[in-house]
């Protein structure tokens, strides 16, 4: 029973001490000078990396305890060590997949690939990084659903939320409207918004002009870069002032119709 308070307690001050020296990093991360996107970054890998310790110190934790919880009511450690070594062996041989994951975890971390927070489109599967071991990957996805998926399977990644982002915003007028309004409207909003902005839009929006006349439309794109993860709400902030912009200045969205035309029978009747 005494072994067992220790292990609790022990447990209690491991899990303390590492989010003590987790809020510290991350302090001192906020604190120092240097670009935000950068720190934003870092302390997001440091999230994953104290997950990634905590779960190693506390396995390392119950594993000493449970062999000095042996040692001290007389059981003979060597034939258990022995034994525990023919069975790793056994199950490394049967668990190949198992080893996979953990090897692909450990890429994963090292390359940072993404980190916990991050959001992400792996295996066709889009959410965010909620838990991060090396053994799997938990995703939320945006109906609140968890995705569990095995490091081994991982194999193409999109990190949306990587470095910087950029709100791409494609708009589609009618022939008959004014395309020069239009241009001027989508720059002179995407500049104001920028203007405004306070940090999260990074440099100068570019507009790409039109990119396509379709069968109904004339289609035009805006690139607005952001800070990462940014790019949605940018996006949904300017479509929505685009609109009004767009009704208050008699600019049309394209919309599919089909037009019909009537042929005239001019042959004399008989």
């Amino acid at each position: 029973m005494i072994l067992a308070a220790l292990w609790l307690l022990l447990d209690w001050l491991l899990r303390a001490f590492l989010r003590h020296l987790m809020r510290a990093a991350v302090e001192r991360v906020r604190a120092s000078e240097g670009d935000e996107i950068k720190k934003q970054s870092v302390e997001q890998r440091m999230k994953t990396i104290h997950q990634l310790m905590s779960q190693l110190l506390r396995v390392l934790l119950a594993v000493i305890m449970i062999f000095w919880i042996l040692g001290s009511v007389g059981i003979d450690l060597r034939p258990v060590i022995a034994g525990i070594g023919v069975v790793g062996l056994g199950i490394s041989l049967a668990a190949q997949n198992i080893i996979r994951d953990y090897i692909n975890g450990f890429i994963i971390l090292v390359e940072d690939q993404y980190n916990v927070g991050d959001w992400i489109d792996v295996n066709s599967f889009q959410g965010t990084v909620e838990l991060f071991t090396l053994r799997a990957t938990r995703l939320r996805d945006i109906e609140g659903n968890l995705v569990i998926i095995p490091n081994s399977t991982v194999q193409t990644v999109v990190n949306y939320t990587k470095g910087w982002s950029v709100a791409v915003v494609k708009v589609s007028i009618t022939y008959e409207s004014d395309y020069a309004k239009a241009r001027s409207i989508m720059l002179e909003l995407a500049n104001e918004m920028a203007a405004a902005d306070g940090g999260t839009i990074l440099g100068a929006p570019v507009f790409h002009g039109i990119t396509n006349f379709g069968d109904n439309s004339v289609d035009m794109r805006v690139l607005i870069k952001t800070q990462p993860g940014r790019q949605w709400d940018v996006s949904r902030k300017y479509r929505e002032r685009l609109k009004e912009l767009f009704d208050a200045g008699g600019i049309g969205f394209a919309y599919p119709q089909l037009v019909l035309h009537k042929s005239e029978d001019n042959s004399a009747e008989k």
